[in-house]
């Protein structure tokens, strides 16, 4: 076991020594961070401040679900097809951006129906570009062993969310998730903005 850990660390800084792998991972783990505490909370939220009976929670849910794959299948490969994958990152950070803001002032389910729209064609794109970024800056042989560790970030994003997202909305109220992601996103959108400039 000690000899399986150590090659694992071992492992994972090869990895991430590779140019262009630490970052694209980082990016992902403050971007996504967020994203996974809006999610992790969504019941919460639709049943406490929307005031949604199970029922409808369970069709918002569905909704979203279909969004996504509409997003995913139909959307992004056409995107993809068009546009650079550095720029379609960088849009989809802006996007996740405005989505957080929009997040922090919608008021009924509604308003949150319409915000999905855009919260899944950024959330798609972020994950699709930042996916086949990391297994092209990574030789063939390699490949495995990133997507590996890209899904290590997810499980620390969902382990680390519900914990964030209850503080959160205890105290400072369902608002406070669209800000954060608001915020967030919007230095990390200026960040690579300014990488890429110089």
């Amino acid at each position: 076991e000690t000899a399986s850990s150590i090659f694992s660390v071992k492992e994972i800084l090869r990895l991430l020594s590779i140019p262009g792998a630490a970052g694209i991972l980082a990016i992902k783990t403050i971007t996504g961070l967020p994203m996974g505490v809006f999610q992790s909370m969504f019941s919460v939220v639709a049943m406490d401040h929307f005031k949604l009976e199970a029922e409808h929670n369970g069709y918002l849910m569905a909704y979203i679900g279909v969004l996504q794959m509409v997003m995913q299948g139909l959307v992004v490969g056409w995107l993809t097809q068009r546009i650079a994958e550095k720029s379609l990152l960088l849009w989809s950070i802006l996007l996740i951006c405005l989505v957080g803001l929009a997040t922090a002032l919608m008021t009924n389910v509604v308003q949150f129906c319409l915000t999905c729209i855009p919260m899944s064609l950024g959330i798609s794109i972020f994950y699709l570009t930042t996916n086949s970024i990391l297994t092209k800056i990574v030789p063939p042989t390699d490949t495995g062993a990133m997507l590996g560790l890209n899904m290590c970030v997810h499980s620390l994003i969902r382990s680390v969310s519900p914990t964030i997202g209850g503080f959160l909305f205890e105290s400072y109220g369902f608002s406070s998730f669209g800000y954060m992601q608001f915020l967030i996103n919007l230095l990390v959108f200026l960040y690579i903005l300014g990488n890429s400039a110089s």
